[in-house]
């Protein structure tokens, strides 16, 4: 709980509105996100997972450490994010072209976990770009939402919007296209997911009005 305060005051000084963390806090002059990152082994813990804690959580990132959890996550409207870890298994497991149509026809979004471009190895810096870059044409491609998020472990991780916009310039993202991936995208899917969460919401469109 402790280290969750500290990120959150840290995230006031560095100028953010709103913060996304595991842990639901009530805050002042900030507005915390409840989000849930998810790293299934397999689709049937993927599917366990998503029917236990959507209508908790405000937003859901998958991880997908293997193309059977990717391709299952990409058709889950219930899945918002969807990011993809940088191993040696990357060729195997990656946003495809098939994954972006999945994922245009289920409205998830691809994430950019900012994280994976801080590194001060030369050659592993320059293959995690190609690796990124080569998952954000096709993102970009199928115009899926994009979200860059510094996906920080702790509050050395932590960046100020304009430092994450720089380091998308590694991405060939200009700063506008980068702020918005910050700020406007995921924020946007943050008041849809509230207005799904309250209990007058019906189904997609559908919400119960009362005089």
């Amino acid at each position: 709980m402790s280290l969750n305060i500290e990120v959150i005051s840290l995230a006031k000084a560095l100028g953010y509105s709103a913060i996304g963390l595991n842990t639901i806090l009530d805050q002042p002059d900030i507005d915390v996100v409840n989000r849930l990152d998810l790293s299934p082994k397999n689709p049937n813990m993927l599917l366990k997972n998503l029917r236990s804690y959507r209508w908790k959580t405000e937003i859901i990132i998958v991880n997908c450490r293997n193309k059977s959890v990717a391709r299952q996550a990409g058709k889950d409207h219930r899945v918002d994010l969807i990011t993809f870890s940088i191993d040696e298994n990357w060729k195997n497991n990656h946003l495809d072209r098939q994954q972006a149509g999945l994922m245009k026809e289920s409205g998830c979004g691809y994430l950019i976990d900012i994280s994976q471009l801080l590194t001060n190895d030369p050659k592993r810096l320059r293959k995690r770009i190609e690796c990124v870059m080569r998952d954000l044409e096709n993102a970009l491609r199928r115009d899926l939402p994009i979200v860059a998020s510094s996906c920080a472990q702790d509050k050395w991780g932590l960046r100020d919007p304009y430092s994450l916009a720089a380091l998308l310039r590694l991405l060939h993202i200009d700063e506008d296209s980068a702020l918005n991936m910050i700020s406007h995208v995921p924020y946007g899917m943050v008041k849809v997911n509230r207005a799904k969460l309250k209990k007058s919401y019906l189904a997609s469109g559908v919400w119960i009005v009362e005089d």
